[in-house]
């Protein structure tokens, strides 16, 4: 099964909790999840990080119990909860990228008109993005 990572700009005033719902009832074999919108700037370092998660979904080396809280915990750089939550969760009316992981075959149904904001832009990686997914790989061995 090939995946595909779409990450769109939500503005402010939408609400992460709904939209979420929405798109996870629209596409159900994916992960949704929702981050602030500085969390990322580039939707190929999100992919990479998705495809971490998306490698280590129904395998040990997941880092929590559901694939969405692993790339919350990935894209954070860190195997604490409520530190990940605190650096890059949501505040409710702030803008915020949504972040859909799944089968290509389903994520071609997702539209910036359907879920009400645009993509976020690819570009080449910098340094710090690199490190970035360097240290979310390297998350597992902090687990064991």
């Amino acid at each position: 099964m090939e995946s595909q990572v779409r990450t769109f700009v939500m503005k402010r005033g939408k609400d992460p909790d709904s939209i979420r719902k929405a798109v996870r009832a629209n596409i159900p074999h994916s992960i949704v999840q929702t981050v602030r919108a500085d969390a990322a700037t580039n939707s190929f370092f999100v992919e990479m990080i998705a495809a971490q998660t998306l490698r280590a979904w129904g395998t040990p080396d997941l880092l929590a119990q559901k694939p969405e809280v692993d790339l919350l915990l990935r894209l954070a750089g860190t195997t604490q909860i409520s530190k990940a939550i605190d650096q890059i969760g949501v505040k409710k009316g702030e803008p915020f990228l949504l972040v859909v992981a799944g089968p290509a075959r389903e994520l071609t149904k997702l539209s910036r008109e359907q879920v009400g904001g645009p993509g976020l832009r690819a570009r080449k990686l910098s340094l710090a993005e690199l490190e970035r997914i360097e240290t979310a790989a390297l998350l597992n061995v902090a687990k064991a």
